[in-house]
């Protein structure tokens, strides 16, 4: 089992850069950032998570760009893994965001892991002039131009959405594939992911959601003619621990958090690890950095012990 760690909601870089370090020197695999342009004053009710659509953040959170944040904490690191959980693909001009994520994986010497979503709020798509309802077919299309641009000497691509040919692209991206992690927990997610991706990363679901999506992940791998081995399997949480004495936050809890106690969330994740379920990214309810950073600790010291 692997493990990777979202950034704290924090504006404050030597505290980004000294979380970043900790998920490295304890061991673990990945260090991730979310992405949102903009908020609304007014509290949604789209949010897919949580029981009444409230967002778990407030309009003047700060929202960090995620590829800034990354290369700037990339820098600070040199082994553990960077990536974007998730990036929301139709915010962005295709060839501009390509030519981002490029440039990221090439300066962190092909440590990026490119995660990607369709987005949810619809206030967000409007701010932007991006059509809502047009998202997953335009996310489709810019994964698309995303690895002709990465892997072909003379990309084209002529879309419903978009359109180029006779463009040079370089450089391109270290790792060959770049890895597409693909969020969402819906059968189209899943779908998506088989068709263009490497990993199925939804967020906020129980691991019994995620083993029960197994089977139709997998026949759509035999439909689609790629062996189910080659994608892995990402869940997505809030982690917080009750019994290491510290003070739970009233923030909004998000779907399916993992707030228990220490032999609780260690059975949670010795299921997962038994289920088919490969790789576990947590976040906190909490943007005190040095609470973070006491619970990956513990987390690590005890899931460490598991056979």
């Amino acid at each position: 089992m692997d493990y990777g760690f979202v950034l704290p909601k924090s504006i404050n870089s030597d505290d980004l850069c000294h979380f970043a370090q900790k998920v490295e020197e304890f061991g673990f695999g990945s260090v991730w950032a979310s992405d949102h342009v903009v908020l609304p004053i007014d509290q949604t009710s789209q949010y897919p998570y949580t029981e009444d659509g409230r967002f778990t953040a407030g309009p003047y959170d700060p929202q960090l760009d995620p590829l800034v944040l990354l290369s700037f904490v990339g820098s600070a690191t040199t082994k553990v893994k960077i990536g974007t959980s998730v990036i929301i693909v139709p915010y962005r001009n295709p060839i501009v965001q390509a030519k981002m994520l490029a440039t990221l994986d090439v300066l962190s010497a092909g440590r990026l892991v490119c995660g990607v979503g369709v987005g949810w709020l619809e206030e967000e798509f409007d701010a932007l002039a991006v059509s809502y309802s047009d998202r997953g077919s335009v996310t489709d299309e810019y994964l698309q131009i995303f690895k002709a641009l990465w892997s072909n000497d003379r990309p084209e691509f002529h879309g419903d959405h978009y359109r180029f040919s006779g463009i040079g692209f370089a450089p391109k991206p270290i790792q060959k594939p770049l890895p597409i992690w693909v969020g969402g927990h819906t059968r189209r997610a899943v779908r998506r992911t088989v068709k263009y991706g490497n990993a199925w990363h939804p967020t906020r679901q129980s691991p019994e959601y995620v083993i029960a999506m197994l089977p139709y992940l997998r026949r759509v791998c035999e439909e689609l003619g790629r062996s189910s081995d080659e994608i892995t399997v990402s869940l997505k949480r809030t982690l917080y621990l009750t019994d290491i004495g510290l003070d739970l936050s009233s923030r909004i809890r998000s779907g399916a958090a993992l707030i228990n106690t220490t032999q609780n969330v260690v059975d949670d994740v010795r299921k997962c690890e038994e289920s088919g379920i490969d790789h576990l990214t947590f976040d906190f309810p909490t943007d005190d950095v040095d609470e973070c950073i006491a619970i990956m600790e513990h987390f690590g010291n005890k899931v460490s012990q598991l056979p």
